[in-house]
């Protein structure tokens, strides 16, 4: 699975040798792979291209001379430097959609659409595993009426930790680690990564428009909603949905929470729909707008949006004209996901020949504890014979002295001693 976005800029990267210095290179991370090169103008060869998928990609602690990262595999590393930690950010996300993209992760920096399909492959669903993560921790009585859900901040130390291990494909326990500002920081910073808003910026200026035959005539206005909704991308369109029919349940608690539909509108218009001109007069003008355009699609979801969409039936694979870079990168993702598998199995087996043995030197332990037990209870089995003797023998000479009974006890204990 190739990526369509393309990511480029200065970086300094690393070089080997004997004496390891950072040189300023220009980085190019397209399709799977990452090129760098000495100049700016892509005209001349690359001094090298490292191939992404299944490197892993590690942050080093943040110092005065840069803030790193290191991509890795069992052969090969390889280290670059950014000037700002937004700049690094920008970067792991790009270079994460590839690098773990097919293992279930890379959703942070992906679309909607490809994170949809990458997770399909791995029993998901048809919204990002995040989203549906999320909405299921906060959606509970509880947490819906805690005071200014979405609004204030989480913990960033616990965001960035979910946020890695949702990027790796891995499946943090919200439970275990998060709590409703935690967890809705952590769907607000995905719904921000996205490289478009939830409603594609295509469609902006028509949903901008619909305000105007709404405020004149509602019935009219949710006609042409309606029309508009349908023609958002099939996962994009369950996503919102499912979002808007969250946020509404989020409202009805306003009384505690302090959120309603103007303040969740505020929170959320600008990552629902966005226009990515980056004009910003463009951006100030249609404020009220998009927060108008947000309320309504979450107060009436019910009509909106009344059923998933499912995708539509996708045609065979057409090997002869199907783009052999494209051929190429399915084959490939392909054949790391079954070496990853392979790995799993051989660990797993592993894994079940130490618990064997474990259990082998378990029940040899058992069987020596249970062969001393025995012989102590032989020993005191003998002992309390003894005893029983003893008592027999007073009963028949008569109430012996004192020192008749020791020196009865003292002959009989060295006649039975083992």
């Amino acid at each position: 699975m190739s990526m369509a976005n393309i990511t480029t800029g200065w970086l300094k990267k690393e070089t080997h040798g004997a004496l390891r210095r950072y040189e300023k290179r220009w980085v190019v991370v397209s399709g799977n792979s990452l090129s760098y090169y000495k100049k700016d103008d892509n005209m001349s060869p690359p001094l090298g291209v490292i191939d992404l998928l299944g490197k892993k990609i590690v942050q080093s602690p943040d110092t005065d001379h840069g803030f790193k990262f290191e991509l890795t595999d069992k052969e090969n590393s390889y280290n670059f430097s950014c000037e700002t930690k937004t700049e690094r950010e920008k970067w792991v996300d790009a270079i994460s959609c590839i690098s773990y993209g097919p293992f279930g992760g890379g959703m942070f920096g992906s679309s909607i659409e490809v994170t949809v399909k990458r997770e399909k492959l791995h029993g998901g669903r048809n919204i990002p595993k995040i989203i549906s993560q999320c909405i299921g921790y906060l959606d509970n009585s509880f947490r819906l009426k805690e005071n200014g859900i979405f609004r204030l901040p989480g913990n960033d130390k616990t965001v960035k930790l979910l946020k890695m291990e949702f990027q790796e494909g891995m499946e943090p326990n919200l439970e275990a680690k998060g709590d409703t500002h935690t967890i809705g920081s952590l769907l607000k910073l995905y719904l921000r990564s996205l490289p478009d808003s939830v409603i594609p910026s295509s469609l902006y200026e028509d949903f901008v428009a619909i305000i105007l035959t709404y405020e004149l005539n509602p019935k009219e206005g949710l006609n042409e909603l309606r029309y508009l909704i349908n023609r958002i991308p099939c996962s994009a369109y369950n996503t919102i949905r499912r979002l808007c029919e969250f946020l509404f349940k989020v409202q009805t608690f306003s009384d505690s929470n302090r959120m309603d539909l103007n303040n969740l509108a505020i929170v959320f218009s600008p990552t629902i729909l966005k226009n990515n001109s980056g004009n910003l007069d463009l951006e100030m003008r249609d404020m009220q707008k998009l927060k108008k355009v947000t309320e309504i699609m979450i107060a009436h979801h019910e009509t909106l949006f009344p059923g998933d969409k499912e995708e539509e039936d996708q045609e065979d694979l057409d090997l002869e004209n199907i783009d052999p870079e494209e051929l190429k990168n399915l084959y490939t993702v392909k054949m790391i996901k079954y070496q990853v598998q392979a790995r799993e199995i051989v660990t797993k087996d592993k894994e079940i020949e130490e618990l064997r043995a474990q259990l082998a030197q378990s029940q040899h332990t058992v069987q020596q504890q249970e062969c001393t037990i025995l012989e102590q209870q032989n020993r005191i089995d003998h002992y309390q014979g003894c005893v029983q003797r003893l008592e027999v023998q007073e009963n028949s000479y008569g109430s012996p002295t004192r020192p008749e009974l020791d020196r009865r006890y003292r002959h009989h204990a060295a006649q039975t001693r083992f």
